[in-house]
């Protein structure tokens, strides 16, 4: 079962018309994030954290590219 904060999000993206499968790849991201930052409601987090998560990203996507 989805956080009802995900829930909203998602019916905000169903009600302005976002495509299902943006709708399903954005809600990814966001839970992604959430995870990555030990379960922390999006609105106590800042700038930092989104460099820190952005940061991983990239350094797993270095760390496949190299060992595929």
């Amino acid at each position: 079962m989805k956080s009802p904060f995900l829930t909203m999000i998602a019916e905000q993206m169903y009600l302005k018309r976002y495509a299902k499968s943006t709708i399903k790849a954005y809600l990814y991201w966001i839970a992604s994030f959430i995870r990555f930052n030990s379960m922390r409601h999006p609105t106590t987090m800042g700038d930092n954290e989104v460099e820190l998560f952005l940061a991983f990203l990239n350094s797993f996507s270095q760390s496949t590219k190299c060992c595929s």
